[in-house]
């Protein structure tokens, strides 16, 4: 997904037509690179699972066309409402902004990947 893909897809929660928000489109970079630094812990999960390297700084995206570097799954499903949040919050609502918030929290605990490891009994 892309910025401006994911940009789109917050916009489309709000009550209005796209074209009313068209001065928001210059933040969206910013918002994904916020989101990029927020998500990082759970990219990194993600990764661990997968048996793939592991980040220590979040990337950046440049440009509206850039994809966004993680996983597909936590950013088709987490990051339109965690824009969402900075959307409806430009907007001066606030009670939508929390609760894009919070729907972005849940999706990302939601797709937190198990690790299955063996349980040692220090107790025997």
């Amino acid at each position: 997904m892309t910025v401006k893909e994911c940009y789109e897809r917050a916009v489309s929660f709000l009550p209005e037509v796209p074209e009313d928000n068209t001065d928001m489109q210059k933040h969206m970079i910013a918002w994904c690179n916020a989101l990029l630094g927020d998500t990082i812990n759970y990219e990194n999960i993600w990764r661990r699972v997968n048996k793939l390297p592991e980040l220590d700084t979040p990337p950046k995206v440049k440009t509206q066309t850039d994809e966004i570097p993680y996983n597909e799954k936590m950013v088709a499903g987490a990051f339109p409402y965690g824009m969402a949040q900075f959307v409806f919050r430009e907007n001066d609502d606030i009670s939508s902004s929390r609760e894009f918030y919070n729907r972005y929290v849940t999706a990302l605990t939601e797709m937190i990947p198990l690790e299955y490891t063996e349980i040692t009994d220090f107790y025997r």
